[in-house]
């Protein structure tokens, strides 16, 4: 599976849908101009949205939702994530969805629309991706904001 492909087709179809979503995670690191790798696709949606997105990514693959996701819960940093994954020939691909709530709360209508030759995509903003990372605090993440606060792609 290519990763960009994914990112596109999944932007395409909530949009399709009417959903307000913002790519986040290592996709945006990278669209915020620090390229790096990642393994899966994290969007950031409302709550109310959950069930219109995991039937709008249904028909590209995304069938096998896992039990919702809760961390730091009853703290200032709760986070709230519902994972969905593909299989496709023998390949796997998770898409995370974070839930704009709890420490998220806001960061959706922070995003910005980013004009690629394939078309719009929104992403949370370059703060917003920030806060998201300094919250996660995992050493990747971490390194995420050094990169982008350096503001290079080294």
């Amino acid at each position: 599976m290519n990763l960009v492909d994914e990112v596109h087709a999944i932007s395409g179809a909530l949009s399709t849908a009417g959903v307000r979503y913002a790519v986040c995670g290592g996709v945006a690191v990278t669209m915020h101009g620090a390229p790096r790798t990642t393994k899966d696709i994290d969007i950031l949606i409302t709550r109310d949205d959950l069930v219109r997105v995991l039937d709008a990514v249904r028909p590209l693959g995304y069938v096998f939702v896992a039990l919702p996701m809760t961390f730091d819960a009853g703290s200032a940093s709760e986070r709230h994530v519902q994972r969905v994954s593909k299989l496709d020939a023998g390949a796997h691909l998770v898409l995370d969805l974070l839930i704009d709530e709890a420490a998220y709360a806001g960061l959706l209508a922070d995003s910005v629309e980013v004009v690629l030759p394939r078309g719009p995509i929104r992403v949370v903003s370059r703060d917003g991706l920030l806060r998201m990372k300094r919250l996660a605090g995992r050493p990747q993440d971490l390194a995420d904001v050094e990169r982008l606060e350096r503001g290079d792609d080294e």
